[in-house]
């Protein structure tokens, strides 16, 4: 199986902020949850950022570990790593996907990002995001498809390096 986060969904959110997740977005979490086992409950990580953020950003609980396990390489009171620890512990919470394949979305980030009847799931590899349906046109995703507009076939493969199979 392939561990990470892929395509674009489009879910429903109901009143009381519950939306199913989509399954190859939920397989992944379950997959890269070390503490997840049958009956229980997969957990994840979710980064809501600043107040002008227009996304929550998700982590599989092993990517947040390392993510952690980097800031704690920090040097304690700088600003970097204070701002890291504002970001990812100040500004985060854990979620669990339920029995039924839905997570619940708590009613300040629902309100603070317009989350009323759609939300858009999108995998990003190591993460996904969640926002709301219509927001996923924002100018970063122009300026990428200008971007990607404007480069010959095969450009973007050429600027991942190659790793050689024993890397893995």
């Amino acid at each position: 199986m392939v561990e990470k986060f892929y395509d674009d969904y489009e879910q429903a959110i109901d009143g009381k902020g519950r939306v199913s997740v989509p399954w190859p977005i939920r397989s992944v979490v379950q997959a890269r949850d070390p503490k997840w086992t049958e009956g229980l409950r997969p957990s994840f990580m979710v980064v809501h950022g600043g107040a002008n953020w227009t996304k929550l950003e998700c982590y599989p609980m092993d990517e947040y570990q390392k993510i952690t396990r980097g800031i704690e390489k920090m040097k304690r009171g700088t600003p970097d790593r204070q701002r890291a620890e504002m970001l990812y512990f100040g500004r985060a919470f854990p979620a669990q996907i339920l029995e039924d394949g839905r997570v619940l979305l708590p009613l300040q980030h629902r309100e603070r990002l317009g989350l009323t009847d759609k939300v858009r799931f999108i995998g990003l590899g190591d993460q996904f995001h969640i926002m709301k349906a219509n927001a996923v046109r924002d100018a970063a995703a122009d300026d990428f498809d200008s971007w990607l507009d404007a480069q010959d076939d095969g450009a973007v493969l050429a600027m991942i390096p190659d790793i050689d199979d024993d890397e893995d």
